[in-house]
């Protein structure tokens, strides 16, 4: 075989290898954690990747504060498909010193297929509501799967203000 040809081998053969590695590495295991924090006033939600170390065996727990996405949807599992069928809201309230706040926290989808392109990746939205009116309308921590625009990794409520903050980074430095 000529150099030229087993140079190029060589080259097409590593970037398989390239991606099929990148494709090992894909799993995404998302952390929402829920702070009600009456005595600061304040409740705080961030928005976290799990490394796969301990991914893979993490304790989602309700009375931590702990949560995935990935809970929040029904997967239909088929020969020829799988895909997202249904999402579930969870509901959360607070009391603070303004008053009762209610935080519901839905799935973000990428795409209902899980074989796509985005269909592997999900997300969170967030919406607050004090006093009957969304002083936060749904708000997606990660806009799309591809890219770089900004992730929110907190959201804080201040109970004095009814203020909500929000805190983005870039999606190179989330991932």
């Amino acid at each position: 075989m000529p150099r030229s040809k087993t140079i190029i081998l060589l080259l097409l053969l590593t970037l398989f290898r390239v991606q099929v590695a990148a494709a090992g590495d894909k799993a995404i295991y998302p952390l929402i954690t829920y702070q009600c924090d009456p005595g600061s006033d304040l409740v705080k939600i961030t928005n976290s990747l799990l490394k796969n170390d301990v991914a893979e065996t993490y304790n989602y727990s309700e009375a931590d504060g702990t949560y995935s996405p990935w809970h929040l949807v029904e997967i239909e599992r088929t020969p020829d498909k799988t895909r997202i069928v249904k999402t579930r809201k969870m509901v959360k309230t607070c009391t603070l010193s303004s008053g009762e706040y209610t935080f519901t926290i839905e799935p973000q989808l990428f795409g209902r297929d899980l074989k796509g392109r985005c269909g592997e990746s999900i997300s969170t939205a967030l919406t607050v509501t004090y006093d009957g009116i969304d002083i936060l309308e749904r708000t997606p921590f990660e806009n799309f799967c591809l890219g770089n625009t900004p992730i929110i990794i907190r959201v804080t409520t201040f109970g004095k203000t009814s203020e909500v903050k929000i805190k983005r980074i870039p999606k190179y430095k989330f991932y």
